[in-house]
């Protein structure tokens, strides 16, 4: 991974955190913050593997062990339109154990036709669970999809407490706009 403009901030690190039930994560950062979290190993990266920063390990670890995280004090490094930006910035509003549809968050932003352009930001995600998109379901309240697979979007959102029946999520853990 490189900066893709001049006055971006070149990764200087990357390493990966043990998510208890989830498996390896791999993390790269820059100056100005974590650029991205993977599932699977990051390809290209042109930095030194390090310990991952405890301002990043240590919101992870609360997170993994059940407690409700915000991640408010991780610094990001994000890189996007501004569309995707702004759908980045909704689902950070997303509280911890609660949920939205794709429409909901295309609501939020003002864009309210954009449910499907809203799927396709969740998908490019840099850095998924710190922005949460596994917060994000259909309107039938079913998981949708998830680019790091259902599986972990279902165990990511147990973790925070949401409840499930036969797929689709319980009422009393979503807010409609």
């Amino acid at each position: 991974m490189t900066a893709d403009e001049p006055n971006q901030a070149p990764v200087i690190g990357w390493g990966t955190f043990e998510a208890r039930g989830l498996g390896t994560l791999w993390l790269a950062w820059t100056d100005n913050g974590l650029l991205r979290l993977s599932f699977e190993r990051l390809e290209g990266v042109r930095a030194e593997e390090m310990p991952v920063p405890t301002v990043y390990a240590e919101a992870l670890t609360r997170y993994f062990d059940g407690e409700p995280e915000d991640f408010a004090g991780v610094p990001l490094d994000l890189r996007g339109t501004e569309f995707q930006l702004r759908v980045w910035g909704a689902l950070r509003n997303i509280p911890w154990g609660q949920v939205r549809t794709y429409g909901g968050v295309a609501q939020e932003i003002h864009s309210p036709r954009a449910m499907r352009a809203v799927g396709q930001a969740n998908h490019v995600n840099p850095v998924p669970i710190i922005v949460p998109c596994h917060r994000v379901v259909e309107a039938g309240h079913h998981l949708g999809g998830y680019g790091g697979g259902l599986e972990r979007k279902q165990l990511l959102l147990e973790l925070e407490g949401v409840r499930f029946h036969e797929g689709v999520v319980q009422p009393g853990q979503m807010e409609l706009f």
